[in-house]
């Protein structure tokens, strides 16, 4: 029987998949196509949900006493796109013998979100405020502790969120709380009784109080001065509980549920202790001692109650912007510091995971996650931006126990599953005769564009005429240098590649998208990162937007008009142009990058990769992008 760990070692293995594609793409960070808003009724992610589910009722078999609950939503659907859950032979008899979507379990560090959302809630706190606005307490007796005492000054909301602060990770995991241990024998010296912690929260030991900590956190020396850079540190979030208490004059335990438990309807989670249903819904592993304790002033940092249905909820409100504005919450979904991996970026208190591998084009894919261990439960939720869904994945038990990393591999066994299906859905949708794609023209102005789908990111313009003259072949002309010269005819630059992309900037009835263009080839991009020490140095799409504009307009804009969700018009703006919709449909479109490494061509049929009983249904695409024009338009912001 195959085990738990050789189904988490293949999930890992796949990400070899796309290793060995060699030409790159550079499209905006974000989606290239619009998310698919009924994912359910794609081919691809039917079979993905099939081969994933075979996969995880093959190996988890080997689970005696672990409990696995892993549920995907997508923004656009009501039900729940995935939602599995093993039951262990093995029960402790107490809580729920079958495991589901309302099993409750210990989330650990998933707590972080909350006082960090509260903080972000409250109008009376600001990100960029010193702690001692709010807790002044916490400077007695810093002068009096080492040389290398903590900057409280400095140390703000948002540093405290962003593990930012440089304060220590822990006090609750002091091994000097737990007196028995064999510290001495093992080098460590002896303390005076009646010195040193004496408090946790775990089997056998106090939860610490509020002056438990104002009156000892001077005595552990930072790692860092504030902003140096990022280190996990939970009595910060300690902290920013009591910061919330500070500002709201309530429990922190109280605000959480007010503010977000309750207005979710998340009838699950709770703080301090479990809820009344635990006793028939929650998961108690055999042998595990934390399942019913309580952290006192470290519950901000760690003492979350939580079940799938609740967690999917909770991230899916924060995606669809339900509690926090739409601008709000995309500041919040940003990186505060990057760590010492290229793949991983540090929010508040965002675990942003980088990759190149889960798309055949290579390009990045953020995913922002938040984990969470206590004890023998381990928790990990996220969001996919890109594709609008979110997923939970909750594990408790002895053998998930054993490698730190199996819900974080179970995690990106999900992902690696979804992701190429959800592009494959995607494209799907797109190709549709009511969406993006087709010929528009203006007749009296004898102006057209041809917008298909090949095998690179978003869409291809393989034409735009505007008024009888070839725009997207002589782009490079839309210059200030041909200001000062006579165009005596059409001058065409070979091999301009232009894309589409979406913004998501959008009103009731239009859609704002962004085009690039392009004529540089793989080996010309390759030429250039080998002079240039940065990775990837040549992708700098960004750094070239809005460079085209006349008359305050961009050229690059192109705004998609709608009726009753059916695309019938692309205008643009800067050349005066609304181009009616003639024809639509795939109209699959050649591309010079279509071949795959291995010379075959990347717009046949998927080719399936199954690896221990988990397939990822995969078209190599190979195709570069760098971009030239983005501008924002006057509707609103989504």
């Amino acid at each position: 029987m195959p085990s738990s760990t050789t189904f988490l070692t293949a999930l890992a293995a796949s990400s070899l998949l796309f290793s060995s594609t060699s030409a790159r793409i550079c499209p905006p960070l974000g989606p290239v196509l619009p998310a698919p808003q009924s994912p359910s009724g794609s081919d691809a992610v039917q079979d993905a949900i099939r081969r994933l589910t075979a996969g995880l009722e093959a190996q988890t078999e080997a689970l005696n006493a672990s409990a696995v609950s892993i549920a995907v939503k997508s923004l656009h659907e009501d039900g729940l796109l995935f939602n599995w859950h093993y039951t262990p032979p093995v029960l402790s008899g107490i809580g729920t013998d079958q495991i589901d979507e309302n099993t409750i379990y210990r989330v650990g560090s998933v707590s972080k979100m909350m006082p960090v959302l509260l903080a972000l809630q409250n109008a009376s706190i600001g990100w960029d405020d010193s702690v001692l606005r709010y807790l002044p307490q916490l400077a007695d007796g810093a002068q009096d502790t080492q040389d290398n005492g903590i900057s409280w000054e400095d140390v703000t909301i948002g540093s405290l969120a962003s593990h930012l602060s440089g304060l220590a990770t822990d006090m609750a995991m002091d091994l000097a709380v737990f007196r028995t241990g064999p510290w001495t024998q093992m080098g460590l010296p002896e303390l005076s009784n009646g010195t040193g912690p004496s408090c946790s929260g775990l089997p056998g030991t106090r939860p610490c109080t509020i002056d438990d900590l104002v009156n000892n956190v001077n005595s552990r020396p930072p790692v860092y001065a504030p902003f140096t850079g990022p280190v996990y540190s939970n009595i910060a979030f300690a902290i920013l509980g009591l910061v919330i208490e500070a500002a709201t004059g309530e429990s922190f335990e109280d605000v959480a549920k007010a503010q977000i438990f309750d207005t979710l309807g998340m009838d699950s989670t709770s703080f301090n202790g479990y809820v009344s249903s635990f006793n028939e819904t929650g998961f108690v592993p055999v042998g595990e001692p934390t399942w019913n304790s309580t952290l006192g002033v470290f519950e901000a940092a760690g003492g979350l109650f939580s079940s799938t249905s609740d967690l999917i909820a909770f991230t899916e409100a924060i995606l669809d912007n339900r509690l926090l504005s739409p601008a709000a919450t995309r500041e919040w979904m940003k990186p505060q510091a990057h760590t010492s991996s290229l793949g991983n970026s540090v929010g508040g208190p965002w675990e942003i995971l980088r990759s190149d591998n889960l798309t055949s084009d290579g390009r990045v894919i953020d995913v922002y996650t938040k984990s969470g261990d206590l004890g023998l439960y381990h928790a990990l939720i996220g969001i996919v931006v890109d594709y609008d869904i979110v997923i939970s994945v909750l594990t408790a038990g002895p053998e998930v126990s054993m490698d730190p990393y199996a819900r974080s591999k179970f995690f990106s066994g999900v992902v690696r599953s979804f992701v190429p299906a959800l592009e494959e859905a995607g494209r799907e949708e797109a190709a549709t005769d009511e969406s993006w794609v087709g010929t528009f023209t203006e007749e009296a102005t004898n102006s057209s564009i041809t917008i298909t789908l090949d095998n690179g990111p978003g869409l291809l313009i393989s034409n735009f005429t505007v008024r009888g003259f070839d725009v997207l072949n002589n782009i490079n002309s839309y210059s200030i240098n041909t200001a000062s010269s006579s165009l005596d005819g059409s001058r065409p630059t070979p091999n301009i590649e232009g894309r589409l992309y979406p913004t998501k900037i959008l009103s009731d009835s239009e859609t704002a998208w962004r085009a690039t263009f392009d004529s540089t080839t793989n080996e010309q991009r390759d030429e250039l990162d080998a002079q240039l020490f940065n990775v990837d140095g040549s992708c700098d799409t960004w750094f070239g937007y809005d460079r085209m504009a006349y008359n305050y307009l961009s050229l690059a804009e192109f705004i998609y008009v709608q009726d009753d969700g059916t695309i019938t018009a692309i205008r643009n703006p800067a050349f005066n142009v609304t181009l009616t919709k003639v024809s639509g449909g795939l109209g699959e479109a050649d591309s010079s990058d279509g071949q795959d490494d291995s010379g075959q061509d990347g717009t046949g049929g998927p080719s399936d990769v199954v690896i221990e009983g988990v397939a990822l249904s995969l078209r190599h695409r190979s195709t570069f992008v760098a971009a030239i024009g983005i501008l924002l338009t006057t509707a609103v912001l989504f």
